[in-house]
């Protein structure tokens, strides 16, 4: 396991959210107040893959976790993921499908979680070990998948379309949107900005998505310094920075962790 990212402020917590966010190779955490507009602690790590054992030098290396909160919610980015029509879905089908489409081992627990807003079910798979480890720690926990955050907070009737992106060290996830229509969900490995361009044409000649118009929105690990970002800039006009809406901290750009502050605003 290794620290990616980390800060902390002096202030008095009011009423703390613990906010988890754990994905394939990435696992982040932020305390915040209940309305997640202050930011009173965030640590984002990589590992190769999140085994029990990890998990344990997880916690073991930040004891804060073991504190009281007024509320726990949990967030999940296993690419393992898939978004189906609530019309055509039967719960019990979940396993099936997650089998049949992407491929499960035997020691994953399939979850369903209903997306009411565009009539969907996100169906995705969490490691047994992870999942049990989760639910034994934090008993009274909120749990969701990061792209059903994602969708719920995405610019849906943007005229021209939108392109949501986000990314960690080595892969990102899209959600494709235009005219309130959800055309496009997934996720994609890359290893440098010419991955990321082929996956990102190729989306907008299927759907016939004028680059010229349409709006790519990002989050998560891209710097406006980055080849990255230079190389999108030379393909797509219109391109915006989703940043979390938390007191900024100055140290890190505010989008990095957005998919994080989305999930501390669900706090009730």
């Amino acid at each position: 396991m290794k620290q990616l990212f980390h800060t902390a402020s002096e202030s008095n917590r009011v009423q703390p959210v613990l906010s988890i966010l754990l994905s394939d190779k990435m696992a982040g955490f932020s305390i915040t107040n209940k309305q997640g507009n202050i930011l009173y602690q965030l640590t984002y790590c990589s590992a190769n893959e999140w085994t029990e054992e990890e998990l344990d030098n997880f916690f073991s290396a930040y004891p804060i976790l073991e504190e009281d909160y007024y509320q726990v919610l949990i967030s999940y980015g296993f690419r393992k993921q898939l978004l189906v029509p609530a019309g055509s879905y039967r719960k019990n089908d979940g396993g099936l499908l997650i089998s049949t489409l992407l491929g499960i081992s035997s020691g994953s627990s399939v979850v369903s979680e209903a997306i009411p807003e565009w009539q969907l079910y996100n169906v995705y798979a969490v490691p047994d070990s992870v999942h049990d480890r989760l639910r034994r720690q934090f008993p009274k926990a909120t749990f969701r998948h990061q792209q059903s955050l994602e969708l719920r907070n995405t610019n849906a009737g943007v005229e021209g379309g939108c392109l949501q992106l986000d990314f960690t060290t080595d892969d990102f996830s899209v959600l494709t949107v235009s005219q309130s229509r959800l055309l496009f969900s997934g996720s994609f490995e890359y290893s440098c900005p010419a991955d990321v361009l082929y996956h990102l044409l190729r989306i907008c000649n299927q759907f016939s998505l004028s680059q010229q118009d349409v709006l790519l929105q990002l989050s998560g690990l891209i710097d406006s310094n980055s080849a990255l970002y230079k190389e999108l800039y030379q393909y797509f006009i219109h391109i915006r920075f989703r940043d979390a809406i938390w007191s900024d901290t100055n140290e890190y750009p505010a989008h990095f962790f957005t998919s994080l502050n989305d999930l501390a605003l669900c706090a009730s």
